[in-house]
C-alpha cells in the first residue's frame, strides 16, 4: 500500500441520510477533486454517543485509510453491501455501501 497523501484544505462531497436498524445515519463521502473518486468517509448517527457511534467512527477511519492507499470504491461496496444483523438487512455497514454507491453515481432507489 502507498503512503497516505496529504489532504487538501477542502474536498467536494455528499452527505446522505439513511434509515438503518439503529436509527438515522448520516454518511458523508468526500471525493478527490481531480479523479472524482472517494477519499474519505464520515458517519454520524442522528442521536449522540454510544458504542455504535464508536464502531462506525473506527470503521470509516479504516475505510478512508484504505481509499487513500489505493482501495477501490467497488471494494468498499463489495465488502459492506448486504451485511445484515439480528434486526434485519438495513445495517449501518450496508448504509455506508449505499452512500458510496450514491457518491459514485450508481444510486439505488432504496436510498
Amino acid at each position: 500500500m502507498s503512503d497516505r497523501s496529504e489532504r487538501p484544505h477542502a474536498l467536494p462531497g455528499i452527505t446522505v441520510a439513511l434509515a438503518t436498524n439503529c436509527g438515522r445515519l448520516y454518511v458523508t463521502v468526500n471525493r478527490d477533486p481531480v479523479s472524482g473518486l472517494p477519499v474519505e468517509i464520515f458517519c454520524r448517527f442522528g442521536k449522540a454517543g454510544g458504542c455504535g457511534s464508536a464502531v462506525m467512527d473506527g470503521m470509516t477511519q479504516m475505510i478512508s485509510c484504505g481509499l487513500a492507499a489505493g482501495m477501490s470504491p467497488d471494494q468498499v461496496v463489495g465488502g459492506l453491501r448486504g451485511i445484515s444483523c439480528h434486526r434485519g438487512p438495513h445495517t449501518c455497514m450496508d448504509a455506508v455501501a449505499r452512500a458510496v454507491e450514491a457518491a459514485m453515481g450508481t444510486q439505488y432507489d432504496d436510498l
